[in-house]
Order: C-alpha cells, then sequence, then structure tokens
C-alpha cells in the first residue's frame, strides 16, 4: 500500500461548486426561518413564544424595550446599526436593552407567582 504525504495548512480549500452549494444551502435555511417567522416583526416581538405566559410576559414589555430586543437577537443587528435605526445614543439603547430583560424576566416571575395562585385556589 502506497503512503501518501499531505500537507496540512490553516487554509482550508474547496473547489467552486462546493463553496457554492455551501452558501446556497445556507441561505435556503436563512430563508426557511424567515418563513418561519414572518408573523415576528420589530412591534410583535412576543410572537416568538408558543408559551402563552412567555408571550404574554414579552407582550408588557414596553414598545422600544422590545424593539431593541428585536433588532438585538432575532435580526442580530450591531449596537451602532440599532442606533442610528432608532435615532439613539449607545448608552441608551444599551440602557433599554437591559431594562428590557429585567421587565420580561419580572413580568414571568408574576405570571408564574398568579399562576400558582390560581392553582392554588382550585385545590
Amino acid at each position: 500500500m502506497k503512503k501518501q504525504n499531505f500537507k496540512f495548512t490553516k487554509d482550508i480549500q474547496m473547489p467552486n461548486d462546493e463553496i457554492r452549494k455551501i452558501l446556497n444551502d445556507n441561505l435556503y435555511q436563512k430563508s426557511i426561518n424567515q418563513v418561519d417567522n414572518s408573523d415576528v416583526n420589530i412591534n410583535h416581538l412576543e410572537n416568538i413564544f408558543t408559551d402563552e405566559t412567555y408571550y404574554l410576559a414579552m407582550k408588557t414589555v414596553p414598545l422600544l424595550e422590545r424593539k431593541v430586543l428585536y433588532l438585538s437577537f432575532v435580526e442580530n443587528v450591531r449596537l451602532n446599526d440599532i442606533c442610528k435605526r432608532l435615532k439613539l445614543q449607545k448608552k441608551q439603547v444599551i440602557s433599554l436593552r437591559n431594562k428590557a430583560i429585567i421587565h420580561f424576566k419580572n413580568n414571568l416571575n408574576l405570571l408564574y407567582k398568579a399562576n400558582k395562585l390560581k392553582r392554588g385556589n382550585k385545590n
């Protein structure tokens, strides 16, 4: 059996056809994700949740805070671009994102407590 010598480099070289296939597959996957999230937009981030508790918790987060979360986590927009799009300063966007997360967590806690009380009253 003949021994083959391979040179290893840190660059991966692939034929153009393979690169095109990978890019097309990635584009296809992104388009499928867009179809799956078609009813989720900047004003309706809560529609991303199928669980009613999470939906209600996000629904009661103020709209501007939801917009910042949407741009940050759903569209994966950079901080500078969010600032330009919403015409806000970096500090404001960071503050809004932090407030949104806090509001969402607090809303979840309240809803869990309310559900727990409801179940307690039924017994």
